[in-house]
């Protein structure tokens, strides 16, 4: 460690060293860099599993983007960022692969679907907590179809909105989600196979009943599905109130949102 005391000033990174003020002086401290050097992380051996997560890593984030795609349609409606919490889920998908060999670890969600049935996108106000009713899904991998079935729902009852807004509308988001898997091009999430459709519901008063209802939603594309590929399903409630115009509009940061089922 050396004192800077005279000459040019300054602080942050030049070349191998840093320069910093510590608390409780005024002094600038010169300390050189530390830590392995880029080159030493991609080729020493002392970094071998270092690299296996850093591969890892890259295919659960991929996994992460692939089970986003279908929930573009509900994620206006979360409350937190939800990404690491899906990252969480993912790599411990992948440590479940006894398969592969570390570095090199996919993430079969096919394998392991449960894991993200009841996911919610809002904390504060989670999905189940706002519609006590209960929700049938029912998903056919034959069709690529999901049909749900809403029960009448009375605010105050089994439907519990607590933001003050007058009007609301369900949110509905199918899609397909495909494995990730390492083959000797590195991780693959087949972005290509995915496909999502979405259905919004009328806006309904508040403080009218709403009727039971059967929805369905079904993805527009050829071919049926893998064993490899999941089908997911999303609903989420969004609030609404009359713009300038009398239209109804949807209002930000007032609803919420789950992954009801997969299949």
């Amino acid at each position: 460690m050396a004192i800077l005391k005279e000459g040019i000033e300054f602080t942050g990174g030049l070349g191998q060293v840093s320069a910093y003020k510590m608390k409780g002086s005024d002094k600038i401290i010169v300390r050189k860099k530390a830590g392995p050097t880029r080159k030493q992380i991609l080729h020493s051996r002392k970094f071998e599993r270092t690299r296996e997560n850093m591969s890892e890593f890259i295919g659960v984030g991929k996994a992460v983007r692939a089970i986003r795609y279908p929930l573009i349609h509900v994620k206006r409606l979360s409350g937190y960022n939800f990404t690491s919490s899906l990252t969480t889920i993912c790599k411990k998908m992948q440590l479940l692969d006894t398969v592969g060999e570390k570095g090199k670890r996919s993430i079969f969600l096919s394998q392991h679907r449960y894991m993200l049935a009841g996911f919610m996108l809002h904390r504060t106000h989670p999905f189940v907590s706002i519609v006590t009713g209960p929700i049938n899904c029912t998903l056919n991998r034959e069709t690529q179809s999901a049909v749900i079935q809403l029960p009448q729902l009375v605010q105050g009852v089994n439907l519990n909105l607590p933001w003050k807004q007058p009007m609301f509308r369900f949110c509905l988001s199918l899609g397909l989600v495909p494995d990730v898997v390492h083959d000797v091009n590195g991780y693959d999430d087949y972005a290509t196979e995915w496909s999502t459709t979405k259905l919004d519901t009328p806006w309904q008063v508040v403080t009218d009943p709403l009727p039971a209802q059967t929805l369905a939603l079904r993805l527009n594309r050829a071919g049926g599905m893998k064993d490899s590929q999941t089908l997911l399903f999303a609903i989420g409630v969004e609030m609404g109130a009359p713009g300038l115009h009398g239209q109804i509009e949807e209002v930000k940061h007032a609803g919420s949102a789950c992954i009801l089922a997969v299949g």
